[in-house]
This record gives structure tokens, C-alpha cells and sequence, in this order.
């Protein structure tokens, strides 16, 4: 047996906690039984309504959070470095914490799964066996992201000389994924079209057109889910190598963007146009540049190495150094030049995303990469996440404001990507781009400051 999923086991489902877990199980399920009793349809549905609420405490909640704790907690108790330099591999050390640390949780979620596939089998559901095995792995991914997550803290802390804290970590995982929605509902993302897929991922009913197939919805949400925890899983694994100081060749990453970007193209597509998925490819992958700025620790020397690597072309050296944000960048830059090269020159995009804005986007997402490095790489990195943010909020708000009295129309495209004058949005946000980035350069080549 794996010896970390081994010991994590003894510490998490001792036979006392299990012991009390099931003490508690049985008083929940007793007390539904006992109120549901002269119900019409008997305790069993409202048992298994409860099996549901139990799963998703304890699967989701509960699981998620000891997951992602299971670092966290090593780093409190200072013996993270220990374990370190044990001989475990990256793989399972990964699966280890991961499974281990949520295992107390698992067998408590798991009566709720067993109670609701009875009531399913009872009822003869159509697709029950398919909305538990997307339970599951809804779960399987919110760990697996959290395990991630907690180790995206731990490198950023190690690089701005602090402690990283289950607080801060779990707190910054929720505000990213708040102002990600916002950008990705913003007029400058044509309003989430890059993510307008997802709301029929998530709540379509009996079918789903993808790529112009039709599929079964709660089997193709399944699947999908499944695909997503695996890559979850691989971004942990991917981690736990860094931190066991091994190197990376930046594959799966360009791998996950392309997943994404056909995944979501999918659902815009329709017969005839082409155009459609691939913008909505490079607003996706556009998006997940912001991610894999913020996510990626403020370190001068590893930058610094990229680029001395870079410029005398040993992509031997320079590819496990490469910045997480290149890759989603060129991905959608390399979308958005397909789209205008399927669609022709003369054609009308009066159906889906617009692809002048798409490139005038572009060309503010990188724009605002630079001010995010700008900021991170400045003499307080503790404060550089809360200060990239302060400043986009204020070139966006004020700078819209401001364009708005020069001119409506024209001035207000100069400070924010509009479909009204894309190509003055597209001049300016390269402008913008050049001075951010030669700031920020300055920044990075100067000497480090404790």
C-alpha cells in the first residue's frame, strides 16, 4: 500500500472516527426515518434527501477542504520539508494526500450515494447510475482542484518569503474565481461568451448539441466532469513534481487550454460556422491567462533565466522555465487569426462573438499581463496580487469614465475593448502593452530587495 495514502488513512478514518461518524450517520438517518414514517412513498425518499445534503457536506465541502488542507497542514506542523525529501514519487505522494486526507469524508458521503442509488432503483430514474457516477466525480474534481490550489499557495509563499495558511489560501481560491466570473461577464469578454457553453453544460435537459452531435445531457455532464477531474488531478500531480524540486516540460498545461478551447467551441458551433467556436475558444483560453499570471510565484531569477534562455534559443532550458500566461496568450492569439482567416474578409459576423473586438481583447489582456507583473514583482510581492487588482479596476473604471467624456463612442475604445471602434481599442491596447511591459521589465531586471 501506498505508505503517504497509508498513513493519512490512520490519522483521517481511525476506527474511533469512524466509529463516531457512524454514531452520528445513524442518528441523522433514524431521525428522517422516524419523521418520514407514515409518509406516502415510506422513509426512503426522504432518507435519500438527506443522503443527498450528507454527500454534498461531506463529499463536496467537507472532502474539498481536507483535501486542499492536507499541505497545508504538513507546512503547520513543519514537517512539509521532511516529507520532501522522502523517496515517494510525486505520483504517489499526489493520489495519497489526496484520497487519504478525504477518506473519513468519502465513507460518510458515501451512504448518501448509497441511499439515493436505492431510491433511484426503486423508482426504476432513468440515468440514475449516471447522476451518481456525476456526483462523484464533481467531487473527485473540487478536491482534486483544492489539493492544487493549496500547492499553487504553498510556491507562492516560498517565493514572497512568507508562510502560506489554509485561511488566505482557500480565501484567494474563492476571490479568483469571483473575479474571473466578473471578467468573464464583462462587455470587453463580449459578455461571457468565451463561457456561454457552461450554462448548457450545467443545466441543459434531455439532450446536448456539441460540435453538432447530439448527446444524452446527463451522460455527456458526466463524462465532461470525469475529463475535468482528471485534469485537476494531473495539475496536482504536475505541482507535487515542483515541490519535490523536479522539472516540467510545459505540456499538459497546452494540452488543458487546448481541451478547453474545443470544449467550449463546441457548444457555438453550427453548420457552416467555424468562426463562432474558435473565438470562443480564444475568449476562454484569454481567460485563463489572468489564472496563470496570479497563479505563477514572483520569481526574478526563474524569469530572468527564461529570458536569457530564450534569447540564445536553448528551448531546452527555456521550455520548463516557460511562464504559465505565454501559452494561454499565443493559444488565443493563433484563434482569434484562424477565425479571421475562416471567415473571410468580407464576411459579416452577425452571429456569435465579433472578431475585431476579440483582437482588440487581446491586445488589453496583454496589456493587463503586464501591469500584473508589474505589481508582483514590485518591492512588496506580499501585496502585489491586491494591488494588480486595485490597478485594472482602476484603468478599466476610471478609464472608461474618462473616455466617456472625451467621446462616447472612440475615446471610451481607447481604455476598454468595444465593438463599437475595435480596431482604436486594438492601437490602444498595444500602446498600453509596450509601456506596461517595459515597466514591468525594469522591474524584474532590478535587484531583489529584503
Amino acid at each position: 500500500m501506498n505508505p503517504e495514502f497509508q498513513r493519512n488513512l490512520w490519522l483521517e478514518a481511525s476506527p474511533r472516527r469512524i466509529a463516531w461518524a457512524a454514531v452520528v450517520l445513524v442518528m441523522i438517518y433514524g431521525a428522517t426515518a422516524l419523521v418520514a414514517r407514515e409518509s406516502l412513498g415510506g422513509p426512503l425518499p426522504a432518507m435519500a434527501g438527506v443522503g443527498g445534503f450528507v454527500f454534498v457536506i461531506c463529499g463536496l465541502l467537507w472532502g474539498s477542504r481536507a483535501a486542499g488542507g492536507a499541505v497545508l497542514g504538513e507546512i503547520a506542523d513543519r514537517t512539509w520539508d521532511f516529507q520532501r525529501l522522502s523517496a515517494l514519487t510525486p505520483w504517489s505522494m499526489t493520489w495519497g494526500k489526496l484520497l487519504g486526507a478525504s477518506s473519513l469524508a468519502w465513507v460518510c458521503a458515501l451512504t448518501g450515494v448509497f441511499l439515493m442509488a436505492g431510491l433511484m432503483l426503486v423508482e426504476g430514474q432513468p440515468g440514475a447510475l449516471w447522476m451518481l457516477a456525476f456526483l462523484i466525480a464533481l467531487a473527485l474534481f473540487l478536491q482534486a482542484i483544492c489539493l492544487a490550489a493549496a500547492l499553487i499557495g504553498v510556491r507562492k509563499a516560498r517565493a514572497e518569503g512568507r508562510v502560506a495558511r489554509a485561511g488566505g489560501v482557500f480565501w484567494g481560491l474563492i476571490l479568483g474565481l469571483f473575479l474571473l466570473s466578473a471578467v468573464a461577464g464583462s462587455s470587453g469578454f463580449q459578455r461571457g461568451a468565451g463561457l456561454s457553453g457552461l450554462s448548457s453544460f450545467l443545466y441543459a435537459r434531455g439532450d446536448i448539441t456539441w460540435w453538432g452531435q447530439v448527446f444524452p445531457a446527463i451522460a455527456f455532464r458526466t463524462v465532461a466532469t470525469l475529463a475535468f477531474a482528471g485534469w485537476g488531478l494531473a495539475s496536482a500531480w504536475r505541482l507535487m513534481r515542483l515541490e519535490l524540486q523536479m522539472k516540467n516540460l510545459p505540456v499538459v498545461w497546452p494540452a488543458f487550454l487546448i481541451f478547453l478551447a474545443v470544449f467550449l467551441g463546441g457548444f457555438a458551433y453550427s453548420p457552416g460556422a467555424v468562426a463562432a467556436p474558435l473565438l470562443v475558444g480564444a475568449l476562454a483560453v484569454a481567460l485563463a491567462a489572468y489564472a496563470g499570471a496570479f497563479a505563477e510565484p514572483a520569481d526574478r531569477v526563474r524569469l530572468r533565466q527564461f529570458g536569457a534562455s530564450a534569447a540564445k534559443g536553448d528551448l531546452a532550458r527555456a521550455l520548463p522555465l516557460t511562464p504559465s500566461a505565454i501559452a494561454p496568450f499565443l493559444l488565443a492569439v493563433i484563434l482569434v487569426v484562424a477565425a479571421f482567416v475562416v471567415g473571410g474578409a468580407g464576411s459579416a459576423f452577425s452571429q456569435g462573438p465579433d472578431p475585431a473586438q476579440a483582437a482588440a481583447l487581446l491586445a488589453f489582456v496583454l496589456r493587463d499581463l503586464g501591469v500584473i507583473t508589474l505589481f508582483r514583482f514590485g518591492p512588496r510581492p506580499q501585496r502585489g496580487d491586491f494591488g494588480a487588482i486595485v490597478a485594472l479596476a482602476l484603468l478599466y473604471g476610471v478609464g472608461a469614465i474618462v473616455g466617456a467624456v472625451i467621446s462616447p463612442g472612440t475615446g471610451q475604445a481607447l481604455f476598454v475593448p468595444m465593438s463599437t471602434a475595435p480596431w482604436a481599442s486594438l492601437a490602444s491596447g498595444l500602446a498600453q502593452a509596450a509601456i506596461a511591459w517595459a515597466l514591468a521589465w525594469r522591474r524584474i531586471k532590478a535587484p531583489e530587495v529584503r
